[in-house]
């Protein structure tokens, strides 16, 4: 089964999240929702009733989905915080998306900066996830990769400040890191939050490269057994030379 979804008229729906709730809940056969081209202005969600979801736009630079809550904006939205502060949210599992930007664009506009907040552009919190040819655009914490086990290809991930951040157990492959830490000071490519040995969770970047300006440490510890490996990746931005940051976990590391 598919779903159009276009802005001007043309599918069965204007809106993504239309689409996504006319899946049947609990299904357990694939739907596909097609995003036309276009800027798409709207909080997205996935809920778990909603497994087996392909959503696909037709190009990473003509589909956007974007908005611009922050985690601090608690005083426009009751019971608000980082998570949802997220553009786009996914809680179920078995889903696959392709050619689509995922954008939070509070801190991104012209003039004056406003002060740092988490402002998520995706939360991915479904099991066996998988994101091919995706964008994810945010100055702090831009990709909450969360619970359960991930895979991105060739995806474009942009930040300044923790920008990939999480517990899953998760491959990154081909993918391009752009710091924009330069903005701001200096800043952090990841904070993963692995809290034990017998954790399972972890991040893997394999034949990724990494640009960006201003001075950037890979990651710092969210968790007091953090572990992020980066293999055969190429780095053209300013590295500091520690590499690393324990940050709350200088006790236990």
């Amino acid at each position: 089964m598919t779903y159009i979804v276009d802005l001007n008229g043309s599918g069965q729906y204007k809106t993504i999240q239309e689409a996504i709730n006319a899946v049947p809940d609990n299904n357990n056969k694939w739907y596909k929702i097609l995003i036309k081209r276009g800027l798409y202005r709207e909080k997205v969600k996935i809920p778990p009733t909603k497994p087996f979801i392909l959503m696909e736009g037709e190009g990473s630079r003509q589909t956007t989905i974007e908005w611009s809550d922050y985690a601090s904006n608690g005083h426009m939205t009751t019971n608000f915080n980082t998570e949802t502060s997220a553009t786009f949210t996914l809680q179920a599992d078995n889903f696959v998306a392709k050619y689509i930007t995922f954008k939070n664009g509070y801190n991104l506009g012209e003039g004056q900066k406003q002060p740092m907040a988490q402002a998520l552009a995706a939360v991915v919190d479904g099991d066996k996830a998988s994101f091919y040819s995706c964008g994810f655009v945010g100055v702090q914490d831009t990709l909450f990769d969360g619970n359960g086990r991930h895979y991105y290809r060739d995806c474009y991930i942009e930040g300044a400040m923790d920008f990939i951040f999480g517990f899953a157990k998760t491959v990154f492959e081909r993918c391009h890191l752009h710091s924009t830490a330069g903005d701001w000071g200096g800043g952090y490519l990841t904070a993963q939050g692995r809290g034990s040995d017998s954790d399972t969770g972890g991040y893997v970047f394999k034949y990724c490269i990494v640009t960006g300006t201003g001075l950037t440490y890979l990651g710092r510890a969210w968790g007091s057994h953090a572990r992020v490996v980066f293999y055969k990746s190429q780095f053209s931005v300013s590295i500091a030379p520690a590499g690393w940051n324990a940050w709350n976990q200088k006790d236990s590391v």
